[in-house]
């Protein structure tokens, strides 16, 4: 299993979301007290840096 994810619950509670490295299975974990933060931030910041779309066509507007 491989964290993919990290996506939040009802009252606010961070869930890991993990892959099957063999079958592809996707199951959630609850975070504990003691899981790193900085690395579940990490994680959870990983869609920033591969977005849908150059950040440079971001800012301009259709027909530009």
């Amino acid at each position: 299993m491989e964290p993919i994810a990290v996506t939040v619950r009802g009252e606010g509670r961070w869930v890991l979301v993990h892959r099957c490295t063999h079958c592809g299975r996707l199951r959630l974990n609850k975070t504990a007290a003691d899981d790193n933060v900085l690395l579940l931030m990490q994680l959870a910041a990983l869609p920033f840096t591969m977005p849908p779309f150059p950040y440079a066509d971001a800012g301009r507007g259709p027909g530009s």
